[in-house]
């Protein structure tokens, strides 16, 4: 017996839909003669009869959408109908955040069951990975680890963006392959947009490349070049308290993301934490009064701060691949 209540929650309008595909498409299994309604808050005035039987025999399942904006007669009607809800219907909730109906997320965890829905953490590429990965199986096809990566560098860290170019890349390859990274970029052109602590991370890992591309994503997206630079000084000074001995609370992260910096800290050259957050101060002055435009001071600055070195050795790109 599903639960009589499930709401679903989150701030990602696309995860939300693939989360209610997946809750309806285990209710219809288990139930053939499921009757599914769906409405909108902001066109329903009223919560339709779900303590009769159907006249057609079957269960009602009733998707409501928009809980966040529920007001009047029929926040009423449905805060009442969750405090005793009937065995003879199954009630599916979706709210882009619950804020401003807290009693209604209260009811139907005590009814039934939360589900929240979250995007990936911006360093989470295990979480962005499965994400597409999803997202090519869905569609039915197979994608290498090759192809989800280009997939990544062209749709950034934005689900319906990933989405919409998995699609492209689907439609515009053979049926019968795995699909690889060729196939991702004769399909797709551009970058994705990317947040500033994407490209921090990308720096972090000593990733040239793929902190170059990041970069391009978040400019191309609009953010600042100042914005960006604080996401990349604000990584480097949580791996400069991790590197020094501090833990989860001092560096101001889980304890997950500290044990990740703390295995990336190690891997940089004694003094060179130190010197990659100078370089960045540096960054910060030319920012604000170089000749040269924003975008390639910061380019350059993520070069260079991208690529390990030894601290107080001249700087060879070539021997620091």
């Amino acid at each position: 017996m599903p639960a009589p209540v499930t709401l679903i929650a989150g701030d990602d309008d696309l995860l939300l839909h693939r989360e209610l595909e997946r809750v309806l498409g285990e209710l219809t299994s288990a139930d053939a003669e499921l009757q599914v309604e769906t409405h909108d808050v902001q066109e329903t005035a009223h919560l339709p009869e779900l303590r009769t039987a159907s006249l057609f025999g079957g269960r009602v399942c009733l998707v409501l959408r928009g809980v966040e904006a529920i007001a009047g007669d029929l926040k009423a009607e449905l805060e009442d109908y969750l405090a005793d809800p009937s065995d003879e219907a199954v009630v599916v909730l979706v709210a882009r955040g619950t804020g401003k109906a807290q009693k209604i997320a209260k009811l139907a965890k005590e009814h039934g069951e939360r589900i929240d829905v979250k995007a990936p953490a911006d360093w989470d590429d295990g979480g962005w990975d499965r994400l597409v990965g999803e997202e090519f199986r869905r569609l039915a096809r197979k994608a290498d680890t090759s192809a989800i990566r280009a997939l990544r560098a062209h749709a950034g860290a934005d689900p319906s963006v990933i989405a919409s170019k998995v699609g492209q890349v689907v439609a515009g390859s053979p049926a019968d392959v795995v699909l690889t990274a060729e196939h991702v970029e004769a399909a797709v052109e551009g970058h994705g947009r990317q947040s500033g602590f994407a490209v921090a991370d990308a720096v972090a890992d000593r990733d040239a490349a793929g902190a170059l591309v990041a970069l391009r994503g978040a400019l191309e997206a609009g953010e600042a070049p100042l914005a960006l630079l604080g996401a990349i000084v604000f990584r480097f000074r949580q791996l400069l308290v991790v590197r020094g001995g501090g833990g989860p609370k001092d560096a101001g992260m889980s304890p997950g993301q500290h044990r990740r910096l703390k295995g990336i800290a190690s891997r940089f050259h004694p003094g060179e934490l130190a010197w990659c957050h100078d370089r960045l101060a540096q960054t910060d002055v030319d920012l604000k009064g170089s000749d040269l435009g924003a975008e390639l001071v910061l380019e350059l600055a993520v070069l260079e701060v991208a690529m390990p070195r030894e601290v107080g050795a001249p700087w060879n790109p070539l021997a620091a691949r």
